[in-house]
């Protein structure tokens, strides 16, 4: 008796699943899909979709704005406050990266908690205000003159329309997210088109009025994140009732407190604090900017690098989170019409990324500030 080959014995089985089969009525149809009204992906709330975690990474999962576009937008498409990105670092003399901070700091919003402030007593994101994420600006990242001037030009573009509702300003306030500090001076150029003269409140390690007394080179030869708000007084973008606070760099020589001072700076040096505390910062500010229309600048180099090791020159000695968040808080009232958070370099953040978490913090706390009063 022969032994059935391996062939055989397969070709048998199979003939008898068939026969199985064709017994039982059944086909051998492919298999298909279930109606995807009967699939647990059906019963998915509408909120778990909402989830910060999915689509465009927005600001606070803020709905995403046409904002570049050229021309007056339907009143459906307008809005009050524009948080814009500068991924700009052309302009550093540190250590370079500030131009993956934009996309940093909207990850690190998704993280974070938003809502009832037990400090301020409002919500900054239910206000009534149409609040946008106008994405990045697609900036040269190898020609800082072209770099600077589509800046310019993507500001204009936003700053220039109609708001949304006019009770809160009659344009939009931008909040720009950067890049390296250099970005404030596109910011400021488009501010002074709509607003004029502002007073700027600079909260710092530097106080970035470097160069002062060489004159404005339009090549932009000497203009850097330390030069910048030296080059925007220059131009007469800024008023002489600004002030710094939070400073605690060392300088080349103390004539760098002079030059300051004509550029129309007050400084609040980062120890003061200690001896006058929050409050006592945020008396001096109010004091010295009063109802003048006002610019909010912050380097997130303020912070201590044990809270803020993220940034492209860390100078220990600097403002805990806290501090700064309170000094922020205390800053309702002033006439705001525009702000920047600037330097979150992510290649140097902690694992836990502490720095992009604070500078999260410090746009709630901008908006939250400009929905305090009107800006006129």
């Amino acid at each position: 008796m022969q032994t059935p080959s391996y062939v055989s014995l397969l070709a048998w089985t199979l003939g008898v699943l068939a026969s199985q089969l064709l017994v039982e009525g059944r086909s051998i149809a492919p298999r298909q899909a279930p109606d995807s009204n009967t699939t647990a992906a059906a019963r998915v709330k509408a909120t778990e979709l909402s989830s910060p975690f999915n689509g465009l990474t927005t600001f606070n999962s803020v709905d995403y704005g046409k904002c570049f576009r050229i021309g007056t937008p339907a009143v459906k498409d307008r809005y009050d406050i524009a948080i814009l990105g500068a991924p700009n670092d052309l302009t550093v003399t540190g250590r370079p990266g500030a131009r993956f901070g934009p996309g940093a700091i909207r990850a690190a919003a998704s993280e974070s908690d938003f809502g009832y402030s037990i400090f301020t007593g409002r919500d900054a994101f239910s206000q009534g205000a149409k609040i946008v994420d106008c994405g990045d600006v697609s900036l040269s990242w190898t020609d800082k003159q072209e770099a600077f001037q589509l800046l310019d030009q993507a500001h204009q573009r936003v700053s220039e329309k109609p708001a949304a509702n006019t009770s809160w300003s009659q344009h939009p306030r931008i909040l720009t997210l950067g890049g390296d500090h250099a970005t404030t001076i596109s910011a400021l150029r488009s501010v002074h088109r709509v607003w004029g003269k502002v007073a700027v409140v600079h909260i710092d390690t530097h106080l970035d009025t470097g160069g002062s007394g060489r004159g404005l080179l339009l090549n932009y030869k000497d203009f850097d994140h330390g030069t910048v708000l030296h080059f925007a007084h220059e131009e007469g973008l800024t008023s002489d009732s600004s002030i710094h606070a939070g400073i605690h760099s060392a300088f080349g020589s103390a004539k760098d407190f002079e030059v300051d001072k004509r550029d129309g700076y007050e400084v609040i040096a980062n120890r003061e604090i200690d001896k006058i505390g929050a409050s006592g910062v945020v008396e001096k500010i109010h004091k010295r900017v009063g109802q003048n229309r006002v610019y909010l600048s912050v380097d997130i180099d303020v912070l201590d690098p044990a809270y803020a090791p993220g940034t492209g020159t860390p100078v220990v000695g600097g403002w805990t989170s806290r501090e700064l968040l309170t000094v922020l808080n205390g800053l309702n009232g002033l006439n705001v019409v525009g702000a920047d958070i600037v330097e979150v370099s992510p290649a140097y953040d902690s694992p836990g990324k502490t720095t992009a978490l604070a500078a999260a913090q410090v746009v709630a706390a901008f908006i939250d500030i400009m929905l305090a009063r009107p800006a006129i």
